[in-house]
Formats: structure tokens, C-alpha cells, sequence
């Protein structure tokens, strides 16, 4: 989110068009997940969050050497539309998600790809021997994560109206706090897309109740955490249950 954010504010105030600065942020984001999927693929004796938090570091450091500690924005007019739009009195960035979730939905439940992905998660090994892409498949999940990562910076920065190397800073926290409570097991293999949409709007407004009642962002951390923790107890339970 981060690199994809700098690289596209940074392009644009160097006189590139905002509407080719977007495509080269969508561009990034899918570059930063096709590297994390092929560092996993080939380093197999690798867990793929040990993989993944280097590259979180690394893809910061760069966007760090992009703006160093400096904000960036000005952006046309056009681009708050993202953040701030409506249609039809909805929010544009809530209709978007909406789509995004029911097209993610559809493949993960309703399609092979999404099959394999379920096999994958429950076991790699197997799903290799049965003949299952076990590698391109991962190759093209990761793709479509750091893809869906530019995304988020794109309306984000909308948000914001601006970008800094530090943005999106400790939201890998809360991602895994609702994937974990919407029931989507971190060993893989099970989970499914309602119930990571319905954990996405419960943390939300946690948040924004907390913000009402003058809650500290670093208290709101520290209540995000202890939830993950439990969360994570009672699908451990449950397993143990079944």
C-alpha cells in the first residue's frame, strides 16, 4: 500500500498524468504480490509470513527512500472522488468494496480456481500430487493481493488527500484481526468470504464507536490485539470441538 501510494504521488508531482500515475500504482502493487508469490514458491522452506514481513519492511524502506519523511499530494480534483464520492447517496468506496466482495466471493466459492485455493490451504502436498498448479496458483493469489493492496492505496490517499512513506503503517494488524475473526483459519484452508465481510464492518465500528467515545488511537490498538487473541482462542476451540 505504501510503495504503490508514494510511487504513484511521487510520478505525478514529477509531471506524469494522474489518470497513468493510477495504472502504474495498480502496476506496482501487482509487481510487490508477484514477488512475494515467487519468493514463496521458490523458497520453499520459508514460511510465507516470515517471506511477507521482510518484503512489508523492504517495500517501506523503498517508499521511505522515495519521499524520505515528506508528504505528497495535490492531486486533481477528480482523484478525491474516490474517497469522498457518492452514488445514488451511497459512498463510491463502499459500492466498490461491495463489487470486490461479491466478485472474490464468486471465485473463491463458485469456481475451480477457488477450489484449488481451498486444497492449497488445507494441503499443499497433496494438492500437488493430485495435479493441482500448487505453484502457479500461489503465484497468482499473491498477484491479486498486492493488487488488491494498490487498490487501497488508490482510495486511501484519496481518503487523505495526501501520501507519506508511513501510510497504512500497523493495518496489517487489523487485516488479520478480521480475517481471524470472520472464522478464516491462518493455517488455510478454510474460511469463507462472508464471514471476513462481516468482521470487516464489526471492526470498523469498533473503531468508530471508539472514536465517539474519545478512545486513543494506541488504545484502539491495544483492543484490536486483544481481540485477534481471542478470536483466535475460540476458532482454536472450536477445531479442537469438531
Amino acid at each position: 500500500v505504501a510503495l504503490s501510494s508514494v510511487v504513484m504521488a511521487d510520478l505525478y508531482n514529477h509531471g506524469v498524468p494522474m489518470e497513468l500515475a493510477v495504472i502504474i500504482c495498480l502496476l506496482v502493487g501487482a509487481l510487490c504480490g508477484f514477488i512475494n508469490g515467487l519468493l514463496i514458491v521458490k523458497l520453499k522452506e520459508l514460511s510465507a509470513v516470515i517471506v511477507t514481513l521482510a518484503t512489508m519492511i523492504l517495500y517501506r524502506g523503498i517508499a521511505y527512500m522515495i519521499l524520505e519523511d515528506q508528504a505528497s499530494g495535490n492531486f486533481p480534483e477528480w482523484f478525491s472522488f474516490l474517497g469522498w464520492g457518492y452514488v445514488g447517496g451511497i459512498p463510491f468506496i463502499l459500492i466498490v468494496f461491495i463489487v470486490f466482495a461479491v466478485i472474490f466471493g464468486l471465485v473463491l466459492h463458485k469456481t475451480t480456481f477457488g477450489r484449488y485455493i481451498y486444497a492449497i490451504g488445507n494441503n499443499p502436498t497433496a494438492s500437488r500430487f493430485s495435479g493441482i498448479p500448487v505453484q502457479r496458483i500461489k503465484l497468482i493469489v499473491f498477484t491479486l493481493t498486492g493488487l488488491m493492496a494498490a487498490v487501497t492505496a488508490l482510495f486511501l490517499t484519496s481518503k487523505m488527500g495526501s501520501t507519506r512513506p508511513n501510510i497504512a503503517n500497523m493495518y496489517e494488524l487489523e487485516v488479520i484481526a478480521m480475517v481471524v475473526l470472520g472464522g478464516v483459519s491462518t493455517a488455510g484452508g478454510k474460511g469463507k468470504m462472508i464471514g471476513a465481510v462481516i468482521a470487516v464492518f464489526l471492526i470498523g465500528f469498533l473503531r468508530y464507536w471508539l472514536g465517539l467515545v474519545n478512545v486513543g488511537a494506541q488504545t484502539q490498538l491495544i483492543i484490536i490485539g486483544g481481540l485477534l487473541i481471542i478470536a483466535a482462542m475460540l476458532l482454536g476451540w472450536k477445531r479442537q470441538a469438531s
